[in-house]
């Protein structure tokens, strides 16, 4: 799934490609995705022009003239791809926007989890799936002060809270493993043990990890493509993440995986202390 680093990565991209372009039209598969989409999207959409591109959490907003807002997630699998010109569609392609000056830009998910909405609201804050979020990692704000009371009232276990998207937005498994390996706090500790210097270091190194993948555009294993159909780079600067088996770059033990949530966690044994 398309975490923070990846829809950061694709909202610069496109912010670059179709600010100011004119909707002209809209062609939709008819499949629903995570829900119907709406049976008057297309109108909503149509001769609106891109005014700006926001990410909050892992949800992209398209902020559009006349106001109104295009609301995208990917979900588990989906894919934006912007082509100059009308492109072959790549498969699974359940919507197709075109723009004034002959580009389109292509909505494509195989498992069809992702989520293409249009609301005509006042601000950002009025849409329903942000409203649910917490906070950005990447806010000035997030730190100790903000994380630590959270944590000591929680008796979840560190990865879960970390996968919360209601207290922390845009985090997933991915960099969760790698936040909570740069901390050194093992991902089955209790939120309610940390100490607020344990809770420091965590909303830094998750800043950290997140800011070290959004410079490298991404991780790709397989599907994740940015708007232009390039691949991230981060993936070979894990530390912990599907490096089962192998030694840790830190301390030469050998990483480990447990399962949390019907999730695989990777974790140092001797770095990540499982003390709580």
């Amino acid at each position: 799934m398309p975490e923070l680093p990846e829809v950061e990565t694709i909202a610069r991209k496109l912010g670059g490609s179709i600010s100011g372009k004119r909707i002209t039209g809209v062609t939709l598969s008819g499949k629903a995705l995570r829900r119907p989409i709406a049976g008057d999207f297309a109108l909503r959409l149509q001769n609106r022009i891109v005014w700006a591109i926001h990410r909050r959490g892992k949800y992209l907003v398209v902020e559009l003239r006349p106001k109104s807002f295009w609301l995208i997630h990917l979900g588990m699998s989906g894919r934006l791809r912007y082509t100059r010109l009308p492109a072959d569609r790549l498969s699974h392609t359940h919507a197709v926007i075109q723009f004034d000056d002959g580009s389109e830009l292509q909505y494509c998910d195989p498992r069809r989890f992702g989520l293409l909405d249009v609301y005509e609201v006042a601000g950002l804050e009025s849409l329903p799936e942000l409203q649910r979020l917490g906070m950005d990692p990447l806010h000035p704000k997030f730190d100790a002060r903000k994380l630590w009371p959270e944590l000591s009232r929680s008796r979840r276990e560190l990865k879960s809270f970390l996968l919360d998207q209601s207290r922390i937005a845009g985090v997933g498994n991915i960099y969760a493993c790698e936040a909570l390996f740069r901390a050194r706090l093992h991902p089955a500790r209790r939120c309610s043990s940390l100490t607020r210097r344990e809770a420091a270091a965590l909303a830094r190194a998750t800043r950290q990890v997140l800011q070290a993948a959004i410079d490298h555009r991404g991780t790709s294993f397989s599907d994740f493509r940015d708007s232009d159909g390039e691949p991230g780079e981060h993936q070979d600067f894990l530390r912990v993440f599907q490096r089962e088996g192998e030694p840790c770059r830190r301390c030469r033990a050998t990483i480990r995986r447990l399962r949390q949530a019907n999730r695989s966690t990777y974790f140092c044994p001797r770095c990540q202390s499982a003390r709580t």
